[in-house]
């Protein structure tokens, strides 16, 4: 459960309405060098600096352009998905796409709350959601349409439903079908050379 800084608390307290930023950090791998490297962005309207867990993190501000549903918290191992959409014509965005590889990049996504009056932040940011980059299909719509990046997360929930490598091992075949043949050669045929063309 997370704590709420008091700030938050009073303001809630006061039932006056509440406001937040939805923040979203992604650590993926470097297409060229294979280090991972980050990007952020907000729904803020400019770039800024945030202090999360004693880390410095810069955002893009991408403004209302991002499209993030609520996040539902609830008990459990179950796998979620989110679509959180964003313009693919902005270079950051680009950038994750073309110059990153996003499949099953490290995904977070921060609550910054905010202060009604003043729309300072109240608070740390509070993380919300951590999980998996699925997916990120682009749809480029026709002259004067749409376009959009959607980003389908999956909740760290789904580690938990991949398959154990040990049971697609050839002993472990052979142990439960003696005349099945399906791997015997799986864990050499990685070092076969074959000769195209």
């Amino acid at each position: 459960m997370p704590s709420i800084a008091p700030a938050v608390q009073q303001q809630l307290a006061e039932r006056r309405g509440t406001d937040a930023h939805v923040l979203l950090w992604i650590t993926a791998k470097n297409r060229d060098t294979g280090a991972p490297e980050t990007i952020g962005f907000w729904t803020g309207d400019d770039h800024q600096e945030f202090l999360i867990g004693g880390e410095i993190r810069s955002y893009f501000g991408a403004g209302d352009v991002i499209d993030a549903p609520p996040i539902i918290a609830s008990k459990g191992f179950q796998v979620r998905n989110y679509r959180i959409s964003l313009p693919p014509l902005v270079n950051e965005v680009k950038t994750l796409i073309r110059q990153f590889e996003p499949r099953l990049a490290k995904v977070e996504i921060h609550s910054c709350p905010l202060d009604i009056d003043s729309g300072n932040a109240l608070a740390e940011p509070l993380r919300m959601f951590k999980g998996l980059l699925n997916e990120a299909p682009e749809e480029l719509g026709r002259k004067g349409g749409q376009s959009r990046t959607e980003l389908v997360l999956v909740t760290s929930a789904r580690s938990l439903t991949l398959a154990l490598p040990l049971k697609r091992s050839n002993a472990e075949l052979q142990r439960r079908s003696p005349s099945d043949l399906g791997r015997e050669y799986s864990d050499i045929v990685g070092e076969w050379v074959v000769p195209w063309g």
